[in-house]
């Protein structure tokens, strides 16, 4: 019989859900601790406070994310130049979402959670950023190697579209549905997926086109 899940994981799934679904600022402790069944001082005693339990619930899986993403990007390496290269490190970005989004909704919680982080400038979001700066920095190097053309902040800016365009896909924020009449669903990760990737690749070789024609 398998064992009942710790205050700290049921916490941790419960703050997941509600921060999901309504934002860090929207969900009050107390709302935290009656969905995981636990006393109102739980989070102060299991993690210092809210924005502790924050940077818990983003960190929790992170890391997994992380590892996903490295491993396919260097099985992708040495990165050719062109489509081909670029559509490979845009799927090794991707491709970690739409397996995970497979295995429980709890992942599913969490991807639209993230999702919410690719916009913000709250300061307590923004500290959640340091969880994927060293691999941002990888995927900006790749990007580099596949089109030599884009200068450093184009390199930026093409990271952070890419971020953006996939986090949007994979939030699940029912957009597609109530935009065709409910004829697609924005939960239908396998349905958009090659989509996403073709998209992200023209983006970016889109950039390198405008940055080598002259204006006027």
């Amino acid at each position: 019989m398998p064992s009942s899940p710790s205050t700290p994981d049921r916490l941790l799934d419960a703050a997941e859900l509600l921060f999901a679904d309504n934002g860090y600022h929207g969900v009050p402790v107390r709302t935290i601790t009656q969905a995981a069944g636990t006393r109102l001082a739980a989070i102060n005693d299991h993690f210092g406070g809210k924005e502790k339990l924050f940077q818990a619930v983003v960190a929790r899986r992170a890391g997994l994310i992380n590892e996903d993403r490295e491993r396919l990007l260097s099985q992708a390496e040495p990165v050719g130049q062109g489509a081909d290269g670029l559509a490979s490190i845009v799927e090794a970005f991707a491709r970690p979402l739409l397996t995970r989004s497979q295995e429980s909704e709890g992942w599913r919680n969490y991807l639209r959670l993230t999702a919410q982080l690719s916009t913000t400038r709250s300061t307590v979001l923004l500290l959640i950023a340091d969880q994927f700066d060293t691999i941002a920095q990888h995927f900006m190097a790749a990007i580099g190697a596949a089109v030599p053309a884009l200068d450093e902040r184009q390199r930026g800016l093409a990271y952070q579209l890419m971020v953006a365009s996939v986090m949007g896909v994979f939030s699940d924020n029912l957009r597609i549905n109530v935009l065709t009449g409910n004829r697609f669903q924005s939960s239908d990760f396998n349905a958009h997926y090659a989509d996403l990737i073709g998209y992200v690749t023209g983006g970016m070789l889109g950039l390198a086109q405008a940055r080598s024609e002259p204006p006027g």
